[in-house]
């Protein structure tokens, strides 16, 4: 008997599949077991808002930090709520100022910006140290919410202290930084093992 549905025009047969390589300064390599630094650091506090530097996710080549942005209503009405709800998720969008920026300063005396004009997908390697946004994801309640942000820095820090520098006027954060140890980083990348040997 034939078959009442015609064969699936979307079906996989193997041909003409190919996925190009990933640029490594991209985001963390998807073949690789990182080793996982805990780190527990607040950034800073307000009485609403809270950003913590949970992790760091160490890879061969670079190091992925996990930053939570923790926002509570406190006394906030529903209307005023969903406002700051809004204020808190559009900071990577926005080029105004008072919104939510990143970057690191390496012990090497150079820096690495999130929201500078960095290499893409297929272009060029940078000629210096790279930062991107590898992630984002939420969620929340009607009087807590949680974001967390995946921050992929390469190659490697070098030795000497790293800072990780956060700011978000919007949100009464004024400039701040977290002082991390970029040559433990760097040891620990030696432990990576693959996914698929």
């Amino acid at each position: 008997m034939a078959s009442f549905f015609p064969p699936d025009p979307y079906g996989d047969d193997g041909q003409g599949f190919s996925t190009p390589p990933m640029d490594p300064w991209w985001r963390p390599p998807e073949d690789e077991l990182p080793v996982l630094v805990p780190l527990a650091e607040r950034i800073a506090v307000t009485p609403q808002v809270a950003l913590v530097l949970t992790s760091a996710r160490v890879f061969r080549e670079g190091v992925e930090f996990r930053v939570d942005r923790r926002h509570r209503r406190g006394d906030l009405s529903e209307r005023d709520w969903q406002l700051a709800q809004w204020d808190f998720h559009g900071p990577w969008a926005r080029r105004e100022t008072g919104r939510l920026r990143y970057g690191v300063a390496l012990g090497d005396g150079s820096k690495a910006l999130l929201d500078e004009p960095g290499p893409g997908f297929g272009l060029e390697r940078p000629a210096g140290y790279s930062l991107r946004q590898s992630d984002s994801s939420g969620s929340g309640s009607e009087g807590f919410y949680l974001t967390n942000d995946g921050l992929w820095l390469w190659p490697l820090p070098p030795e000497g202290p790293l800072e990780l520098v956060a700011e978000w006027p919007a949100q009464g954060i004024p400039e701040t930084r977290v002082v991390l140890d970029g040559g433990a980083l760097r040891a620990v990348a030696a432990e990576v093992t693959r996914v698929w040997d």
